[in-house]
């Protein structure tokens, strides 16, 4: 049986993120962040560097194996704490249920729709990117205050929507079994959600699930 990945960014009330973050400490402080240790994070950054070869000589890696390592380093900067599975199902249920404005959900077989828009943007802009690789738990106030930074990674201009756009695809060949997903969505149905979220005044949640 084939395992699907899905994507979720929703709108949600803040009496509904302040009941997640009271029930679920441990999970709510750890989702959405990048690890605190400095040397985790370089090591997470040499993931992407060429490997040095005998005699200081560099060589890049294929583009298949820079997916592969950028899905490593995605999984492991995600967050574990063990109840993230009740802390994950307890927002999902907070979430509008049905498609509309508030709400975008990728669901890629075999595949991670968060981490292949990261990998299509690109590392440094995955690193200023609000939450982390998909995940992140923003009240109201949170929103107003990520929304410029998710308009400069998400606002494309043609040349360069044209790029991150051939880089998902590659993504989704190389790790997913969808080659005609949606990538347009995938570029901008984050950030109409977080734009519908900061204009009517309410949080945002984005969720990585698999199935």
């Amino acid at each position: 049986m084939g395992v699907m990945g899905v994507w979720v960014v929703g709108v949600v009330a803040d009496d509904a993120l302040e009941e997640a973050r009271r029930r679920f400490p441990d999970a709510a402080g750890a989702h959405g962040t990048w690890p605190e240790s400095s040397a985790y994070m370089s090591r997470w950054r040499e993931l992407f560097e060429p490997v040095v070869l005998f005699g200081g000589a560099h060589e890049r890696p294929s583009r298949a194996d820079e997916i592969v390592r950028f899905a490593d380093a995605v999984d492991r900067v995600r967050n574990d704490e063990t109840e993230v599975d009740e802390f994950q199902d307890y927002l999902l249920n907070a979430v509008p249920q049905q498609e509309s404005e508030g709400l975008f959900c990728a669901a890629v077989p075999r595949g991670d729709g968060a981490a292949a828009l990261m990998w299509g943007l690109g590392l440094d802009t995955t690193l200023r990117f609000p939450g982390c690789c998909g995940q992140f738990l923003f009240d109201a106030a949170q929103v107003r205050a990520a929304l410029p930074a998710a308009e400069q990674a998400l606002v494309l201009h043609p040349p360069r929507r044209a790029l991150v756009a051939a880089r998902i695809r590659l993504w989704l060949d190389e790790m997913a079994d969808d080659p005609n997903h949606d990538v347009d969505e995938l570029i901008d149905g984050p950030l109409r959600v977080l734009r519908y979220a900061a204009r009517t005044g309410v949080g945002a949640v984005g969720l990585t699930l698999w199935y």
